[in-house]
């Protein structure tokens, strides 16, 4: 299978989680200027947003949708820092897709290293 990191249309990575992997996730991505899309599995994360959204330009998109069912169009990778089960197959769609999986807080499950991501959100960021 082939992942293209630097998709053209591609203008956001979708973050999935609030537990301790998701928050160092996302301030990597913010820190990269990255644009988020995250998945907030609980309300209460208006502080770690607001600290997020200081760290760099672009914009952060807090939803509490269910992340199996929304659409990927636009994404350039996925983070997945829940590690329930249940994503295995959001996983499986953005793959069939051709977009980049990582699993933060989980070694050897992801198809790119942080440092991929940070790319992938700085293409992102170039391409918005």
């Amino acid at each position: 299978m082939r992942t293209n990191l630097t998709n053209s249309s591609a203008d956001h990575i979708v973050l999935v989680g609030t537990g301790e992997a998701a928050m160092a996730a996302l301030w990597r991505l913010r820190a990269a200027g990255a644009h988020v899309r995250w998945f907030a599995d609980r309300a209460d994360v208006g502080e770690e947003t607001v600290l997020a959204h200081a760290l760099g330009g672009g914009r952060i998109e807090l939803t509490f949708d269910d992340p199996l069912s929304a659409s990927l169009d636009g994404a350039a990778a996925i983070v997945i820092a829940d590690q329930r089960d249940r994503h295995a197959r959001l996983a499986e769609r953005a793959r069939a897709s051709g977009i980049a999986v990582h699993s933060a807080g989980t070694a050897g499950l992801s198809a790119s290293t942080p440092a991929g991501l940070v790319r992938a959100a700085r293409a992102a960021v170039g391409a918005a």
